[in-house]
C-alpha cells in the first residue's frame, strides 16, 4: 500500500547513512526491521594513479617496439658474425643453469674465442667509452659494438621538452632566455634587472664547473649589480643557480595571501622531487609568477647541460672525462686516508655498509659476495660531509692532496658520477646529434645502413627518426585493442615516416578535444571554457570585484567599471593596496579599513588580455580579435606543448591577420587547465524583473554589482528559471538509470561512487514502499579541504605569536608578557577555549567597553564575561570565531542587546579600538565590517540568512541534488545543514560518538529528516516571502528567531513538523529520543573484486623474496618462477575468493582460496579451470569447487560472530569487525568527552578516575559476557586481568587505554595497544584460517544494498 514517507540521507565519500520515517518521524518497519542503516564502501580513488601506471606501461610497450625494429635492422649483419648474440643478451639476466642450452655460459654479451665479456669491459669500462670511440674512430668496428651503442642510446633518449631539432626553443641562448625572464619580472613586479650583459661573464659563470652553486650566485649578482639588500632579485638569481629558495622570497603578504603552512615551502631546481613540487608551486604562486619560475628553470637547465658537456661536442666525451676525473680523485682520496688515518677508517669509508660513505655514494662495495646494497644517505652532499668531518682532524697538515680535495668539494666537482638526477635536463637533441655521428661513421663499413625500403628512407634515417619521434599525446594509444579515440586511415603499424598516412591527425585531435574537455557544471553536454580564455577570466574578475564595498556599501556600478578599465585591463594581478590608492586618489576613502569585499589581493586577473595586448593593442577590444584570442587559448590548452600543431592552426585560420613575428610570439605562450563553466552558461539570457531588460549573464555581471550566486538565486532576475529550462529533464526514471548514465555526469570518482550507492539505496526503498518518497532530506559531508580556510590551519598559538610579533603600538614588555601567556595556555590546552582565544585577539580588552578583561575572572566558573554574536543569533546562525564572535562583559553585552547595528554609543566609543585591531591583523576585515556597520538588516538580508540554512551552494553538492531532483520529479528535495543538526543535538543532549559504533551515520540521516523538515515547513522554499508576509503578520504566528527555532510549534497547511516540548522530553522530542534509543541500524558494505596492479609495485630482491608469498617478475617465463633467485613482488593482489573441497590423506577438507588478480581473466567463471588451478598450482588432491566466487568484504557468520573478509595474509584471512558496540546514552556522552581529549589534548572536568574505572568494568563485561565472547582472538581475560594495573594509571593513560579497548569493537579491521595493562601492542586482531572444515558454523550472508533483503549460504554444506 502506497503511503507518504520521508527519506533522510547522510552522504559521505565512504558511507551513506539513510533513514525512512512517516510524517511524525516514526521509523517505518519492513520484514521486522527498522528502515534505517549505513552503507559503507571504500572511497574511490581518482584515475590519476591508474593513468600513471597505464602511461608507464604504454611507454614500455613502445620502447619494446622501437628496440624490436632496431634489432631487425641489425639482425642479418649480426647473424653473419654471431648467430647467438641476441639470444645471449636475452639470457644474460638468468643464472647459468637457467640459460638456454646453446648460450649456457657465464658470458652474457661476447663469447668469441678471443673476446669475452671481461675483454669488452676492459676495453670499454663504460658504455660512454664505446660511444666515444665509435665517434672518434671511423675505422671498421664489429657490428655488435655499433648495435650495443645504438641500443643503449634508445634506452636513454633524453627529454622532449624542446619542440624538435632546429626549433626556436633549442636555438635560444642563456642570454636570450635571461632577457625574456627579465622582461617578465619587470611586467609582474615593476622592477628592472640589468639587461646589458653583453661582454660579461654571465653565461660562462652559470655554465662553469669551477664554482659551487653558492659562488655562482654571488658572481652573477656581481655581474647584474644586485645588492645584498635586494632579496627579491637575489632569490631569482639563487633559483637559476640551483640553490634553495623560499616561496616567501618570491612573493610576500602584500602580493598575495600566504598561509603559515605555505610559508614553509621551498624549492630548488636540483631537487629530485622538483617536478612533484611544480604543481604546488603553480597553485600557490599563480600562473604569471610560475611562468617566471619556469623560465628561470630553463636557464638553469641549459646551464646544467653546458656544465655537463664541459665544452665537448658530444655527451660521451664529457662522460668519459668524468670517469677519468673520478678515477683520479678516488686515488687521491685513498692516498690521503691511508696516509693520515688508521686502517679502520679506510675500511669504514670504502668497505663498510654504513650510510654517508664512498660505498654508499656508488651504491656498492668490494666484498666476497659482490652484492649491491641500497643505501639511504648516498647523495654527493652526504659523502662530502663525511669527508669534511674526517679532514677536520688534519686541518693543520700541509698536504696538497687535502687542499685539492677541499677545493674540488667546494666547487661540487669532487668524484663526479656519470649517472645522476642531473641527466634529466639533457634534451633529446644532444643524444640525437651523437647518434647521428655514430651512424655516419658506421655507414662507411656497414652498407645495410644506407639501404632504403619502400618508405624511401635509409636504415640510418629511420633509426634517427625513431629516436626523436613521439606520438603526439592528443593521438593517444594507437593499437587496435586499445580504448583510444584515434581515427585510422589505414591499418598497420604507426611509425614516424607513415603516421600521416595511417592516422587522420585532424579528426583524431577533434575526438581528443571531445574526450578531454569536461562538461559544464550547470548545463550538461556543454563543454567548459579554458581557464585562460578572455571570457572566463572576465567572469572570474567580475565575480570577485562585484563584492567590493566602501564602508559596508557596494560601490557604484560605474565606479566598478572604471576600476576594471583602469587597473585590470593592464593584465596583471591587482593588489588591495592598488585598489586603496585608486579609491583614495578619488577622495572615496581615507583608510584601508573602509574597503571590504576582498582580501590581500584580487585572486584573479586578466592575464591573457595582458599577454595579447602588446601584440594587438586596441584591436583586442574588437570581437574579431577576441574570438581569435579565445581560439588560440583553446588550442594551446588542448594541445599543450605541441607547438607544431598550434602553428599549423594559426597559419590555416589566421594567416591573413597574423605576421610571422606574432605567430612566433604566440607559439611561445603557455596556457593550461579548464574552468568549470561553459560559454553557453555565461551567455545565458535572463530578464531583470524590475526593468524588463534582457541581457546575458556575463553582461549582467558588468552592468550590476551582483556576483554569480546572487544573480542565480536572487529575486531580481530570471536566470535560475532560464537555467532550469536550459538544463532540461533526464528522460529516464530512477529504476532505468544505470551506472553508464552516471558516467556521463561530471563528478569526481569518489563522488560518483557515493552517488551510485545512494541511488541504489533509493531504488530499493522505492521498491519496498511502492512509491517514491514525499521528501528527501540530504546532507553531504564535505572533506576538510572543501570546508574553506584551506591551508590556514596553523595552530592558534602560532597564529597569535605571529600577530603579536607584528604589533607596533605596544611596548616590548607588554608583548613579551602576552606572548609568554600564550605559550603557557597552549601547553595546558586552555588556548583551545574560545573565550581565551578571543581574549588574546582583542588584546585583553572588552570589545564593547575597551576596559581590560580580568583574566582570572574570565577563566573562573562564574565568569562575568560572555561570548557575543555581532550579527545576533536571532537573525543568523553564524558561530564563526573570526567573523562574528567577540568577548565582552555581561553588562556591556546586555547593553548591546539582541539588535543590529550595534548601538551608536558603543560604536562611537570603540570605533578607534576596532580600527587598531583590524590594522594590526588581530580581527578580520569581515568582523570589522560587522562591528562598524550602521544599517539595519534589509528584508533581503534576513531572507538570505534563512536561505543559508535551506540552500546548498557547493557545486559538487548541487550537482548531486540536481541529479536526484531530475530522477525523482515527484519528490521534494530539501537540504539539511550539518550545523543545524549539530545545534539540535547540543540543545537536546543527543551525544554523538564516532568511536563507539557507526550508528551515528544513520542517526544523522534520521535527524536530517527532523531538523530539515522543521526548517522547510517553517520557511518554505521562499524565505523572502516568509519575511515580508508571514513574519510581519500581527498575530506573530510564524515567530522568527534562528537562535530559538524549537521554542514554538511548527505547522503549515495542516501538517505538524514540530510540537515544542513543554517540560522534559515531551512533544515531538519524545518521538525523536525514542527512535534514537534503538540500536537497530543495519550495516552493509560494498563487496568488491580486486583490480589494479597485480601486486605491490615494489620489487624485492632475491634475498628478501620468499617462494610461497612472492610472485615472479614475469609469470610467463617459467625460469623466473624461483623468486629466491630473481626476486619478485610481494602482497599479491587478490581478485576474489572461492570455496573448494579437497582431500588430505583421504580426509575431506574445505578451504577458502584466493584467485590472484593476474590469474583472474584465465580462471573467471570456470569451475573446471579453478579445479585445474587447485590441482596444478595449489597441489590439492581431488578438488571440487563448491562456490566459484566470494567477493572481498563479504559478510560471514563464523561460530556465531559476524565479520567481513577483508584480504589474505599468508594462509589466513584478515577480518573486519561487523558487530557494533551498544552502550546507553550516559556512556556515549562520556566517551565523546574522551574522544575530545584524544583530538584536542584537553581533559573535560567531568572525566574522573572513578568514572574511568566504571567504564572499564562496563567494557570488561562486554568482552566477558555476550556476543563479543564469540569473536576470534578473545581479549576479555586480558582486560579483566589488567584491572589492577588500570586503576593505578594516570588519568591520561586511563583515557588512552579506554579508547584502545573501544577500538576493538569498532567497525573495520581492529586491534588495540594494551601494553599499559601488560598486553601486546597489537592485541585482538581478528584472523581466520582458510581451512573452515572444523568450524562449528560458517555462513556466507549476501545482503542487498540496504540489508533489508538477504540470503544465507552454509559454506560447510553447500
Amino acid at each position: 500500500m502506497e503511503k507518504e514517507y520521508y527519506l533522510g540521507l547522510d552522504m559521505g565519500t565512504n558511507s551513506v547513512g539513510w533513514a525512512v520515517t512517516d510524517d511524525a518521524y516514526n521509523l517505518i518497519r519492513f520484514k521486522g526491521k527498522d528502515m534505517w542503516g549505513i552503507r559503507e564502501f571504500d572511497e574511490a580513488n581518482p584515475a590519476v594513479e591508474r593513468r600513471t601506471h597505464r602511461t608507464s606501461r604504454r611507454r614500455e610497450q613502445r620502447n619494446a617496439v622501437r628496440m624490436g625494429l632496431i634489432r631487425s635492422y641489425f639482425a642479418d649483419e649480426i647473424q653473419k658474425v654471431d648467430s647467438n648474440f641476441y639470444q645471449r643478451l636475452d639470457n644474460s639476466f638468468f643464472h647459468v643453469e637457467d640459460k638456454q642450452d646453446n648460450v649456457k655460459d657465464k658470458n652474457g654479451i661476447f663469447n668469441d674465442k678471443n673476446y669475452k665479456d671481461a675483454d669488452y669491459y676492459k676495453q670499454y669500462p663504460t658504455i660512454f667509452h664505446l660511444r666515444k670511440e665509435l665517434i672518434e674512430d671511423a675505422s671498421q668496428k664489429d657490428v655488435r659494438l655499433v648495435y650495443l651503442a645504438v641500443a643503449n642510446m634508445f634506452k636513454h633518449r633524453g627529454h622532449f621538452l624542446l619542440s624538435g631539432i632546429g626549433s626556436e626553443s633549442s636555438k635560444q641562448t642563456i642570454t636570450d632566455l635571461y632577457n625574456q625572464v627579465s622582461g617578465l619580472i619587470t611586467e609582474e613586479y615593476g622592477i628592472s634587472l640589468k639587461t646589458d650583459i653583453a661582454g660579461t661573464d654571465f653565461e660562462q659563470v652559470l655554465c662553469s664547473r669551477e664554482y659551487s652553486r653558492t659562488r655562482k650566485s654571488e658572481k652573477v649578482c656581481e655581474i647584474l649589480e644586485i645588492k645584498n639588500s635586494d632579496k627579491l632579485k637575489k632569490a631569482f638569481v639563487k633559483s637559476m643557480c640551483g640553490l634553495s629558495v623560499k616561496i616567501t622570497d618570491i612573493i610576500d603578504d602584500t602580493f598575495t595571501e600566504i598561509s603559515d603552512e605555505d610559508k614553509k615551502i621551498t624549492f630548488s631546481f636540483v631537487d629530485s622531487d622538483y617536478d612533484e613540487k611544480a604543481g604546488v608551486l603553480e597553485e600557490k604562486l599563480g600562473t604569471d609568477v610560475y611562468d617566471i619560475i619556469s623560465k628561470l628553470k630553463e636557464i638553469h637547465d641549459k646551464a646544467q647541460v653546458a656544465e655537463i658537456m664541459k665544452n665537448y661536442q658530444y655527451l660521451s666525451f664529457a662522460r668519459v672525462a668524468d670517469y677519468e676525473k673520478h678515477k683520479k680523485d678516488l686515488k687521491i682520496l685513498k692516498r690521503v686516508v691511508k696516509k693520515h688515518f688508521e686502517p679502520t677508517v679506510y675500511d669504514k669509508l670504502f668497505r663498510s655498509e654504513e650510510n654517508g660513505t664512498y660505498s654508499a655514494y656508488v651504491n656498492s662495495f668490494n666484498s666476497e659476495e659482490k652484492s649491491r646494497r641500497n643505501y639511504k644517505e648516498r647523495k654527493q652532499e652526504d659523502l662530502y660531509n663525511s669527508i669534511k668531518k674526517l679532514l677536520k682532524s688534519v686541518d693543520n697538515v700541509d698536504d696538497t692532496d687535502i687542499e685539492y680535495i677541499k677545493n674540488e668539494m667546494d666547487k661540487e666537482n669532487f668524484l663526479p658520477k656519470q649517472l645522476t638526477f642531473k641527466n634529466g635536463v639533457i634534451p633529446n637533441q644532444i643524444h640525437a646529434s651523437e647518434l647521428k655521428a655514430i651512424l655516419k661513421n658506421a655507414e662507411k663499413y656497414l652498407p645495410f645502413l644506407n639501404e632504403k625500403d619502400e618508405s624511401g628512407y635509409t636504415v640510418s634515417e629511420r633509426i634517427l627518426m625513431l629516436f626523436s619521434f613521439q606520438i603526439p599525446y592528443y593521438v593517444g594509444p594507437v593499437s587496435s585493442n586499445s580504448n583510444g579515440w584515434v581515427k585510422r586511415l589505414e591499418s598497420g603499424q604507426v611509425l614516424p615516416w607513415n603516421i600521416d598516412k595511417k592516422i587522420d591527425l585532424k579528426e583524431t585531435s577533434e575526438q581528443f578535444i571531445q574526450r578531454m574537455v569536461r562538461n559544464c557544471t550547470y548545463i550538461a553536454g556543454e563543454k567548459v571554457l579554458p581557464k585562460a580564455s578572455l571570457l572566463y577570466e572576465n567572469f572570474k574578475v567580475l565575480n570577485e570585484i562585484n563584492n567590493l564595498s566602501i564602508n559596508g556599501e557596494r560601490i557604484a556600478v560605474a565606479l566598478k567599471q572604471d576600476l576594471y578599465n583602469t587597473l585590470f585591463l593592464k593584465g596583471k594581478r591587482v593588489t588591495r593596496k592598488q585598489i586603496f590608492n585608486y579609491f583614495h586618489s578619488r577622495g572615496l576613502v581615507e583608510e584601508d579599513s573602509q574597503i571590504s569585499g576582498i582580501d590581500i589581493a584580487v585572486n584573479n586577473s586578466l592575464s591573457t588580455y595582458g599577454k595579447f595586448l602588446p601584440l594587438f593593442g586596441e584591436h583586442l577590444k574588437e570581437d574579431k580579435y577576441k574570438k581569435m584570442v579565445d581560439d588560440i587559448v583553446f588550442w594551446c590548452t588542448v594541445y599543450g606543448d605541441s607547438r607544431k600543431f598550434l602553428r599549423e592552426q594559426l597559419e590555416e585560420k589566421y594567416s591573413d591577420v597574423l605576421d610571422e613575428n606574432q605567430i612566433k610570439r604566440i607559439t611561445g605562450m603557455k596556457f593550461k587547465d579548464w574552468g568549470n563553466l561553459s560559454k553557453e552558461f555565461l551567455e545565458l539570457s535572463g530578464c531583470c524583473k524590475s526593468t524588463g531588460e534582457v541581457m546575458p549573464l556575463i553582461r549582467a555581471m558588468w552592468e550590476t554589482n551582483y556576483n554569480l550566486m546572487e544573480l542565480l538565486h536572487g529575486e531580481e532576475f530570471t536566470y535560475s528559471e532560464e537555467l532550469e529550462e536550459k538544463q532540461g529533464k533526464i528522460e529516464k526514471v530512477l529504476s532505468e538509470y544505470t551506472i553508464d548514465d552516471l558516467n556521463e555526469e561530471y563528478f569526481s570518482a569518489p563522488v560518483k561512487r557515493m552517488v551510485w550507492q545512494t541511488l541504489l539505496i533509493i531504488k530499493e526503498i522505492e521498491k519496498i514502499m511502492k512509491c517514491p518518497p514525499t521528501r528527501i532530506f540530504v546532507e553531504m559531508t564535505r572533506k576538510d579541504d572543501e570546508k574553506g580556510d584551506n591551508g590556514r590551519k596553523s595552530s592558534r598559538k602560532d597564529q597569535l605569536l605571529a600577530l603579536y610579533k607584528k604589533i607596533q603600538s605596544e611596548d616590548k614588555e607588554w608583548k613579551k608578557e602576552m606572548s609568554s601567556r600564550i605559550e603557557d595556555y597552549d601547553k595546558n590546552g586552555a588556548l583551545r577555549s574560545k573565550k581565551l582565544y578571543l581574549y588574546f585577539i582583542q588584546k585583553g580588552l572588552d570589545m564593547y567597553t575597551g576596559k581590560p578583561i580580568d583574566l582570572d575572572n574570565l577563566m573562573s566558573a562564574n565568569s562575568n564575561y560572555d561570548i557575543d554574536h555581532i550579527y545576533p543569533r536571532h537573525f543568523v546562525k553564524d558561530d564563526n570565531i573570526n567573523n562574528n564572535l567577540v568577548l565582552a562583559s555581561k553588562p556591556a553585552n546586555a547593553e548591546k542587546s539582541d539588535i543590529y547595528p550595534i548601538k551608536d554609543s558603543i560604536y562611537q566609543k570603540m570605533k578607534y579600538t576596532w580600527k587598531v585591531l583590524r590594522d594590526e591583523g588581530l580581527i578580520t576585515e569581515e568582523k570589522y565590517k560587522r562591528l562598524t556597520g550602521r544599517n539595519p538588516f534589509t528584508d533581503e538580508q534576513k531572507a538570505g540568512f534563512i536561505a543559508r540554512q535551506l540552500v546548498e551552494t557547493g557545486q559538487g553538492t548541487k550537482g548531486v541534488a540536481d541529479l536526484l531532483t531530475a530522477l525523482l520529479p515527484d519528490t521534494k528535495l530539501v537540504y539539511s545543514k550539518a550545523g543545524n543538526v549539530s545545534d539540535f543535538r547540543k540543545r537536546y543532549d543527543i551525544p554523538k560518538s564516532r568511536l563507539i559504533n557507526d550508528f551515528h551515520h544513520a542517526h544523522d540521516a534520521y535527524l536530517n529528516i527532523v531538523v530539515g523538515n522543521i526548517y522547510f515547513t517553517k520557511f518554505t522554499s521562499n524565505p523572502l516571502n516568509y519575511i515580508r508576509k508571514e513574519c510581519s503578520s500581527k498575530d506573530n504566528k510564524y515567530q522568527y528567531n534562528l537562535g530559538n527555532m524549537y521554542k514554538w510549534d511548527v505547522k503549515r497547511d495542516g501538517k505538524t513538523a514540530w510540537v515544542a516540548p513543554e517540560e522534559g522530553e515531551t512533544g515531538t522530542l519524545a518521538t525523536v529520543k525514542k527512535m534514537l534509543s534503538r540500536n537497530t541500524p543495519i550495516l552493509t558494505r560494498l563487496t568488491i573484486e580486486g583490480h589494479g596492479g597485480i601486486a605491490d609495485a615494489t620489487l624485492y630482491s632475491h634475498k628478501k623474496a620468499k617462494q610461497d608469498t612472492y610472485i615472479p617478475l614475469k609469470s610467463s617465463d617459467a625460469r623466473m618462477a624461483d623468486v629466491t633467485k630473481y626476486g619478485g613482488y610481494s602482497s599479491v593482489t587478490t581478485a576474489y575468493l572461492f570455496l573448494v573441497e579437497h582431500e588430505i590423506k583421504g580426509k575431506k577438507i574445505r578451504t577458502l582460496e584466493t584467485v590472484p588478480i593476474y590469474l583472474k581473466d584465465r580462471l573467471e567463471n570456470s569451475k573446471e579451470k579453478l579445479e585445474e588451478y587447485c590441482r596444478e598450482t595449489l597441489g590439492y588432491t581431488n578438488p571440487s569447487v563448491r562456490m566459484k566466487k566470494i567477493k572481498l568484504q563479504s559478510l560471514i557468520k563464523l561460530n556465531g560472530y559476524y565479520m567481513q573478509i577483508s584480504g589474505r595474509t599468508g594462509n589466513r584471512f584478515t577480518l573486519r569487525n561487523y558487530v557494533q558496540l551498544c552502550l546507553n546514552g550516559k556512556w556515549v556522552d562520556y566517551i565523546h568527552k574522551l574522544e575530545k581529549y584524544q583530538d584536542k589534548g584537553v581533559i573535560d572536568d567531568l572525566i574522573t578516575d572513578e568514572r574511568n574505572v566504571e567504564l572499564y568494568n562496563v567494557l570488561c563485561e562486554k568482552h566477558s559476557v555476550g556476543i563479543f565472547t564469540l569473536r576470534p582472538n578473545l581479549v576479555g581475560d586480558k582486560i579483566k586481568n589488567g584491572y589492577d594495573k588500570f586503576v593505578n594509571l594516570t588519568t591520561e593513560e586511563q583515557i588512552k587505554l579506554l579508547i584502545e579497548i573501544i577500538k576493538l569493537t569498532c567497525v573495520g579491521i581492529v586491534s588495540a595497544n594494551l601494553t599499559l595493562i601488560g598486553g601486546a601492542a597489537i592485541s585482538g586482531k581478528m584472523l581466520m584460517s582458510k581451512n573452515i572444515t572444523y568450524a562449528n558454523e560458517c555462513i556466507l550472508i549476501n545482503q542487498s544494498v540496504t540489508g533489508l533483503y538477504e540470503n544465507r549460504i552454509d559454506l560447510l554444506r553447500v
